[in-house]
C-alpha cells in the first residue's frame, strides 16, 4: 500500500494537469492511467477492452483469470524506483486512433505500446502490447479461453 501511495504521489506531480487533459491528448491519458496505478481503472479503457476485461473478472469469480499479471508494469511486482524511469512518447496520431510508447525499467528494460481510440471525445486505451522478448497482446490474452 505504501508503494502505491508513493507512486501515486510521484506521478501526481506530473499527472495532476493530465487528469483534466486526457480527453485531448493520448499521452496524458496513458500518464493518468499510470497515475491511477490500477489495472481495474476501466474508466481508461475503450468499450471493447473494458468489455473483455469485465468478462474476465466475472468468469474468474474472484480467482486469477486470463490476466495473471499487472500488464501496465509487465509483471506481478515492481522494483523500487521504477516510476523514475517511466517515459511516455506519442508515436502516432491519425484521426481517432493513436499509439503511445511506454518505456521503463522493471526487472529489466520494458517497452509497451498503447493503442488508443477516441470515444465520445475522450482518448481511451484500446489495446496494450509488450515488445520485449516475451511478447504479448492484451486483447489476445483477454479473448483466449479461460485456463
Amino acid at each position: 500500500m505504501r508503494r502505491r501511495t508513493l507512486f501515486a504521489g510521484a506521478l501526481g506531480l506530473v499527472a495532476g494537469p493530465a487528469l483534466g487533459q486526457s480527453a485531448a491528448d493520448p499521452v496524458e491519458t496513458v500518464r493518468a492511467f499510470y497515475a491511477a496505478d490500477d489495472i481495474n481503472a476501466v474508466r481508461f479503457y475503450a468499450r471493447n477492452l473494458r468489455g473483455l476485461y469485465e468478462r474476465d473478472q466475472r468468469e474468474a469469480k474472484g480467482e486469477v483469470g486470463r490476466l495473471g499479471f499487472a500488464f501496465h508494469v509487465n509483471g506481478q511486482d515492481t522494483e523500487p524506483g521504477w516510476t523514475k524511469s517511466l517515459r511516455l512518447t506519442a508515436l502516432s496520431s491519425r484521426g481517432d486512433r493513436a499509439e503511445v510508447q511506454a518505456r521503463f525499467r522493471n526487472g529489466g528494460p520494458q517497452e509497451l505500446r498503447y493503442s488508443l481510440l477516441r470515444e465520445a471525445g475522450a482518448w481511451k486505451i484500446a489495446n496494450v502490447r509488450s515488445l520485449n522478448s516475451e511478447r504479448w497482446d492484451l486483447i489476445e490474452i483477454l479473448s483466449a479461453p479461460l485456463p
